[in-house]
């Protein structure tokens, strides 16, 4: 692991702001917010937060919004969306955003675009989700464009526009910009365009040949470091057994509580039985959805990802459905300071 394109590796949170329907909005907010302010305080590297529409257990359509906030109550910590479903977006008008977020976070701002991780929410607004490549590639050349602070017109497969400025970020030539996505040809074209990479929450061998796509290419000259994040759910305790025995019990009590809210079909008569539950954990662990367990054993899993995928960034997703504040700030603890510095220490000594 010698190659310096990849070899100095970061550690962050990535929030797809899943939230308990019964409890108010603005009281889920301000406690998600105040664990990505903990996580600024413990050091980590960024704070990703997805964007999603029309999702009643989701509060993420607005994920610019929640980074100003968090602009004002950060210091250190990157931040950013991931990803913004370009296809949904005027390219001006988020231009525009994004260049007034990376003032307000004195350019700790990360831009991640994607095709849409739901093309039924760009369907849901009557736009051609079967488009949607093609006017990612329009949006994007226009977004660079608008960011160059000088005035221009163009005229495309979807757009004329006129006698546009956008006042350029703070980054310059504009904030680092991720795509999100598995598609090894798109990988490819993505770090030939300069682009940083997030893939996830499918197996090491479902990913390789993404990566690989993605390390093969050149990068364009004057490009910002090439980073490939790999995105799980983790969950911590301070020893295997227990960590275990919780999520168990973590899976029993979602099953009770939310699925009758979701109108989900009743597949089977009763609650979800222990056994079903652990059935249900070695599952999520053999498929790699989730990491599970004690410090030693979440870095020996997270390094050995790292390794194979030849990832350098690590997003973990903590914020699993009816888990306490005092849980997540426990896992957060252990994640920043005993995971983290674990898995540096594993591939450094490679």
């Amino acid at each position: 692991m010698s190659d310096t394109r990849y070899s100095q590796y970061e550690f962050g949170i990535f929030d797809i702001m899943q939230v308990e329907t019964l409890r108010p909005t603005a009281e889920v907010l301000a406690e998600r917010l105040s664990h990505h302010q903990e996580a600024d305080r413990l050091g980590l590297d960024y704070v990703m937060l997805a964007e999603r529409h029309f999702m009643s257990h989701h509060r993420a359509s607005s994920p610019g919004l929640l980074l100003a906030r968090l602009s004002a109550t950060t210091g250190q910590i990157r931040l950013g969306v991931l990803a913004y479903t370009l296809a949904l977006h005027n390219p001006v008008l988020l231009a525009e955003e994004i260049s007034t977020l990376d003032h307000l976070t004195g350019g700790r701002l990360e831009v991640g675009l994607g095709l849409g991780h739901r093309p039924q929410e760009i369907a849901a607004l009557g736009l051609p989700a079967e488009h949607r490549q093609s006017i990612f590639i329009e949006n994007l050349m226009i977004m660079r464009q608008a960011w160059e602070g000088q005035p221009f017109n163009f005229e495309g497969g979807l757009y004329k526009l006129s006698e546009i400025w956008v006042d350029p970020p703070f980054q310059r030539p504009h904030p680092p910009i991720w795509f999100a996505g598995n598609d090894p040809q798109v990988t490819a074209w993505a770090a030939r365009n300069g682009l940083s990479l997030a893939v996830g929450f499918q197996p090491d061998e479902s990913l390789t040949n993404s990566t690989a796509a993605y390390w093969a290419e050149t990068p364009p000259e004057g490009a910002p470091r090439q980073r490939v994040a790999l995105m799980r759910y983790l969950y911590l305790a301070e020893d295997s057994d227990r960590a275990r025995e919780e999520f168990i019990e973590h899976l029993m009590r979602v099953d009770a509580e939310l699925r009758p809210l979701t109108g989900e079909p009743q597949a089977r008569r009763g609650p979800l039985s222990r056994e079903e539950a652990e059935a249900q954990y070695e599952e999520q662990i053999t498929r790699q959805i989730v990491i599970a367990g004690d410090p030693e054993e979440a870095a020996t899993a997270i390094a050995a990802s790292l390794r194979s995928l030849r990832a350098n960034v690590f997003l973990a997703n903590i914020h699993f459905a009816l888990l306490d504040d005092a849980r997540i700030r426990r896992i957060l603890r252990l994640y920043a300071e005993e995971v983290a510095p674990r898995v540096k220490a594993k591939l450094a000594a490679e």
